[in-house]
């Protein structure tokens, strides 16, 4: 026996003989108390590790911004071509007319003192080529009375009797409309100063049939806000999963007043009408440029019944796949405003313009190691959790991707030989090598991903198709 075996065993007699002393109640709450804040503090860095967010600020464009924009519109106005006003702002033009954007708002009996912010927000924008209409179904005198306040020609009221819906009375609206594109505003809401000057620029970047920005909330007053909503650009299969582009929509009064808004889907009103719209003219205007009101989210739920919205959304998504001949459930997610759409026998039977069907790697520990790359070659959502959904949900929504993952992944039948040609036959020397190196098979999958892409397929990402390691 070695001298340090012997020291072990004499160091364990007297661990075993001694006794120690009892912690006294004092000393156990503060023992406890401090385990349970390291343990918050062990949480919350997880937390901040695993999420990387910051806490969101909206912050305003500078004066100097705001102030140039307005001097665009002093020019155009007094007659300069868009070329000469915008300069350098703009490289390419698609459109050489000024557009003239009729904003609609709808009322009745609205809480005053929100209707009026929702107004001075509209008439604080940098861009002028704009109408606001004003629609009201009130019975009473106070949305006109508010308006005499506010002497300013772009302002066009109409009262109007009756309990028409909102769909036929916006559709109305948008026929009386002088602009060449439409778009909404609730009572409540807020359009940031630069919103319809941005709008403008990508017009006539791109002469675009439908634009959408992306939004933020805000309380009732307009000082605090939170929730983000950084949208993608056009994903159709994020569209199939969600009412992801909302506010603010702007739409070509001509493809309006052709496809309409419809009464049947009461709470899902521009949702049903951007499923049947044609997609290949819609613009992504990257900026947060409308804020959504607690004051108008409220009036809205108060008008409905609970689940009303959803049951709309679900409604025109049904509607959408029955028009198309396809068959499709469509269910509710467990995840609000997030559908799941289920395809029989399959999404390749289905819909000719999928290619891919990809999904989640994730470990032993529920932890997600692969799946679905960004343009860099990066896993998105690599080390979140299988639950965390993130953002709007967006990591638990099926969407278009722009690669996915082999380890996880269906192919159309057609694609086979191709599949093979890159990833090798499942079972084969070459698959079992890959296995093997996770770098190139990574690069195999998104090279596979592409060639895939260039033949027009979409790769659709579904975050319920799992492989686990």
């Amino acid at each position: 026996m070695s001298i340090w075996s012997e020291f072990g065993k004499r160091i364990n007699s007297v661990r075993q003989n001694s006794k120690l002393p009892k912690i006294s109640g004092p000393l156990r709450a503060i023992a406890s108390r401090r385990q349970g804040e390291k343990k918050q503090e062990e949480k919350k860095q997880d937390e901040k590790k695993k999420t990387g967010r910051k806490k969101y600020e909206y912050h305003q464009p500078e004066a100097s911004v705001l102030l140039n924009q307005r001097a665009v519109w002093d020019r155009l106005k007094g007659g300069e071509k868009p070329e000469e006003a915008l300069g350098s702002a703009l490289s390419v033009l698609k459109v050489h007319h000024i557009p003239k954007i009729s904003v609609i708002v709808t009322t009745y009996e609205p809480v005053l003192r929100y209707f009026e912010q929702t107004l001075i927000s509209v008439l604080s924008q940098t861009y002028g080529g704009f109408e606001l209409i004003i629609a009201d179904t009130s019975l009473s005198a106070g949305v006109r009375e508010t308006l005499d306040h506010y002497r300013d020609e772009r302002i066009r009221y109409y009262s109007v009797p009756g309990s028409m819906g909102e769909a036929s009375l916006i559709n109305e609206a948008a026929y009386q409309a002088e602009g060449s594109y439409i778009c909404m505003v609730d009572v409540g809401d807020l359009l940031t100063k630069d919103a319809l000057y941005e709008v403008f620029l990508s017009i006539m970047r791109t002469g675009a049939e439908i634009l959408y920005t992306d939004e933020d909330h805000c309380d009732a007053a307009g000082k605090k806000f939170d929730q983000p909503n950084r949208k993608p650009d056009f994903n159709k299969d994020y569209l199939l999963s969600n009412n992801y582009m909302r506010r603010l929509l702007v739409i070509r009064k001509e493809l309006f007043l052709a496809l309409r808004l419809r009464d049947a889907f009461d709470g899902a009103l521009t949702y049903d009408f951007m499923l049947r719209a044609p997609k290949s003219e819609v613009c992504h205007v990257p900026q947060i440029l409308y804020h959504v009101s607690s004051a108008s989210s409220d009036s809205k739920r108060a008008g409905r019944e609970p689940g009303a919205e959803s049951a709309a959304e679900k409604a025109a998504l049904e509607d959408y796949f029955r028009v198309r001949n396809i068959r499709a459930t469509v269910t509710d997610s467990g995840r609000k405003g997030i559908y799941r759409v289920r395809y029989n026998p399959n999404i390749f039977a289905c819909r000719s313009d999928v290619g891919v069907l990809g999904g989640r790697v994730l470990s032993r520990t529920h932890k997600v190691v692969g799946g679905m790359f960004d343009m860099d070659g990066k896993v998105m959502y690599e080390g979140w959790d299988e639950a965390e959904g993130g953002p709007m949900n967006r990591a638990l929504s099926v969407q278009n991707a722009f690669a996915v993952d082999a380890r996880c992944m269906q192919v159309r039948p057609d694609l086979k030989g191709l599949y093979e040609e890159i990833l090798g036959k499942p079972g084969s020397e070459m698959a079992v090598e890959l296995l093997k190196d996770p770098v190139e098979l990574r690069r195999r999958s998104i090279l596979f991903c592409a060639r895939v892409r260039e033949l027009g397929y979409l790769i659709v990402w579904d975050p319920s198709f799992i492989t686990v390691l």
